[in-house]
């Protein structure tokens, strides 16, 4: 994309401003999908639903998740940057008309809708622009950046949100503050993507200036696509984003825990719960990518981090109740960074495995189904082992994610043995 060198590892001022309008961008397509965890209440009363139907929503949501390779290819055989803004002006246009008309029979259209648009076209478009953005010598620093401003516009994105929604809740009262908050959502996407838009080199201009243009885009067949699903290297990249991604759901389950088994008060756990969500993204994932940038194998950074993951969560099964302070504290923290620090480079290990950018579409979108089908399962799982064993039933979440986390550090060994006896010598293809 322009300006990539194999030798280059530093990121450009251009390149971090990309990597930030892509970040608000990620945030603006998740945030009405999932605006239950800022506007809960608002959004059942709003739609006048039941809990259970609010879950409705999400797994209707998810089901775009199945739908993410079939996007994916899409991406690969067609301009990947004229996908990526189609996808988030429908998904700005959603938000917009959801607004204007606020049912819950409504919303099962426009969370179908979003499924569409944000998981089958946006989700494997945004992987293969991120990747495209520099050189395969980049890949952990851009994906570790990535992720850590998806948490900075986070926390922006919502803070508007919340002002909107405050200040029309109390002018208008009813559900006017609700839809500003969403029609603000489409408003900073709207942003995103004129700023992406005017960052972002077209990848088929770049296909036509460069001999390898195989980076970008390429005539997609069947037998492609069946190629990348039955790719051994894809299941091992599937695999890292599925294990990394079952401790990040698990990590959430941490701050009830120490309120309900360990006694800590409620507000010592909501407060830290806060900073691991958001400070240890900001610290974990940067660290996480260059690190991996720097020992060339980001496969290793999710592996030791899964690894480490691993001993703390057997530590915090053994911690009694009344445990000190200062060492929840640590633990929590060192837990939610090496959580980022492995989420930071999951989507970076294709590169790593020298799959083809001109493939990165269909790999992501493959990947994506595999690596966040717990989506499907894992929150339901969780929460009937609660209800069925009390506080006893965080040892079974404890135990099954240990166990997902060590396969995850084996196919992270796994990986390192294919790439000595399959890829040593080879450069990426890129």
């Amino acid at each position: 994309m322009g300006e990539q060198t194999t030798e280059k590892t530093s990121l450009s001022i251009k390149q971090f401003m990309i990597i930030f309008f892509l970040g608000l961008g990620y945030t603006v397509v998740y945030a009405t999908p999932f605006i239950q965890y800022v506007f809960y209440d608002s959004l059942v009363d709003a739609l006048q639903c039941t809990n259970q139907q609010l879950g409705y929503l999400i797994t209707i949501f998810g089901v775009g998740n199945l739908l993410a390779p079939f996007g994916g290819a899409l991406s690969d055989k067609f301009n990947t940057k004229k996908i990526y803004i189609f996808a988030m002006l429908m998904i700005c246009a959603l938000n917009v008309v959801f607004a204007m008309n606020m049912s819950y029979s409504f919303s099962l259209i426009i969370w179908g809708g979003f499924a569409v648009f944000g998981l089958f076209l946006y989700f494997p478009a945004h992987t293969k622009l991120t990747r495209l953005i520099g050189n395969e010598n980049q890949q952990g620093t851009i994906f570790g950046f990535t992720e850590a401003f998806c948490g900075i516009t986070n926390v922006i994105v919502n803070f508007i949100a919340l002002y909107l929604f405050a200040f029309f809740s109390n002018k208008y009262f009813g559900t006017a503050g609700l839809r500003a908050a969403i029609i603000g959502y489409a408003v900073l996407g709207v942003v995103a993507v004129i700023f992406l838009a005017i960052l972002v080199p077209d990848p088929g201009k770049a296909a036509a200036t460069d001999k390898s243009s195989d980076v970008i885009n390429t005539k997609m067949g069947v037998k492609d696509w069946i190629g990348i699903v039955t790719d051994v290297r894809t299941w091992m990249c599937g695999i890292a984003v599925f294990t990394t991604y079952t401790m990040y759901c698990t990590l959430s389950y941490y701050t009830p825990y120490f309120s309900n088994v360990l006694g800590v008060s409620v507000v010592f756990t909501g407060g830290l719960s806060i900073f691991r969500q958001y400070g240890t993204r900001f610290i974990g994932a940067p660290i996480g990518g260059w690190l991996g940038d720097k020992l060339k194998s980001v496969s290793t950074v999710v592996g030791a981090s899964l690894a480490v993951a691993v001993i703390m969560v057997v530590a915090f099964m053994a911690m009694p109740a009344g445990s000190n302070g200062t060492v929840l504290i640590v633990l929590t923290l060192a837990a939610g960074i090496l959580t980022y620090m492995a989420r930071g480079c999951m989507f970076a290990v294709p590169s790593e495995l020298k799959i083809p950018r001109k493939y990165a579409g269909t790999t992501s979108g493959v990947v994506c189904a595999i690596g966040y089908c717990p989506d499907l399962f894992i929150f339901v799982l969780y929460g009937y082992w609660l209800d069925k064993f009390g506080n006893t039933g965080y040892r079974n979440i404890f135990v099954y994610a240990a166990v997902v986390m060590v396969i995850g550090v084996i196919n992270a060994i796994v990986t390192q043995i294919y790439k000595k006896k399959k890829l040593s010598g080879e450069t990426a293809e890129a």
